[in-house]
């Protein structure tokens, strides 16, 4: 199959959603600080190029639910077929006197033959300005994960077990993307944590009670219910597709969610026009008794 062709202004907004993702995936706003051997890669970066169905293919091992094995996918098939570098180690057990003691994402010779030693995350975070069990504010949909607890064992674990077992690596990099998701009634945080980037993306959360805040103030007119691996580039649609949902059916189908769990729901805003939707907010809706 030949590659997908867009015009040189579609390429912010590929029409495959698996381009979409993999755009999103590589060009998206860093969650932690990108090195610069990250920014020279992405600037060289050429949707227009890709054949679609090798994509899917590709993809596919990784596409089964886990957003993060997902995400690991694209960045493999980007650094692999697109630029073309030499893979050493995915997925590369340690071990110290036969016992296991970390495992690195990816091992991998640069154009200038350097060796990198990169780790991967795609994380999802809601700022939660009070105090709480975790002792963070910034906690995940599933709240035994903080945006701290992540750093550390990046930076103090994973990041460092190549030290040891492959001293020649020149680079290591942390390689995370995500979203953080923000109250709509409370001001943002006016310091950060340490190493998380000051221009992530940002979507907002509410608790179910708060739903109707949504249908007033957030200007969309169908929504979109994110199942897993679905989580990362913008919903485009067009005003048709199945999954839309008016206000009241996603308030029906929220509040028949929350009777039998507490799961939190990844949705997104879209507005419509007359040939399309398109997302413009991202959000999560929680339990009320989140993040207990």
């Amino acid at each position: 199959m030949k590659p997908e062709k867009h015009h040189p202004n579609d390429v912010e907004r590929p029409p495959s959603r698996i381009l979409r993702d993999l755009h999103w995936a590589i060009t998206s706003p860093a969650l932690i600080f990108s090195s610069p051997q990250v920014l020279s890669l992405v600037e060289e970066l050429d949707l227009s190029l890709i054949d679609v169905e090798e994509l899917q293919e590709f993809i596919t091992p990784y596409s089964r639910y886990r957003v993060g094995e997902y995400f690991e996918g694209l960045v493999l098939y980007w650094l692999e077929r697109i630029r073309k570098l030499k893979i050493i180690a995915q997925h590369q057990q340690l071990f110290v006197e036969n016992q296991t003691v970390g495992e690195i994402d990816f091992l991998f010779e640069d154009a200038a033959g350097e060796l990198n030693h990169w780790e991967t995350a795609v994380k999802f975070y809601l700022y939660y300005p009070h105090e709480n069990q975790t002792g963070s504010s910034f906690i995940g949909p599933n709240a035994k994960d903080t945006f701290e607890r992540k750093r550390r064992r990046l930076f103090e674990h994973q990041l460092p077990l190549s030290k040891t077992h492959f001293p020649d690596v020149a680079h290591r990099v942390a390689f995370v993307k995500g979203i953080i998701f923000y109250p709509p009634h409370h001001t943002p945080p006016s310091q950060l944590p340490g190493k998380l980037s000051s221009t992530h993306l940002t979507g907002l959360w509410l608790y179910h009670s708060e739903l109707d805040w949504l249908e007033q103030h957030s200007g969309a007119t169908v929504y979109q219910i994110r199942e897993k691996p679905d989580w990362l580039s913008p919903a485009v649609c067009e005003p048709g597709a199945e999954k839309l949902l008016t206000f009241s059916e996603l308030k029906q189908t929220l509040a028949a969610h929350f009777q039998k769990g507490d799961r939190p729901l990844m949705i997104s805003a879209l507005k419509r026009d007359e040939t399309d939707c398109q997302e413009i907010k991202r959000l999560f809706v929680v339990a009320e008794n989140w993040p207990e």
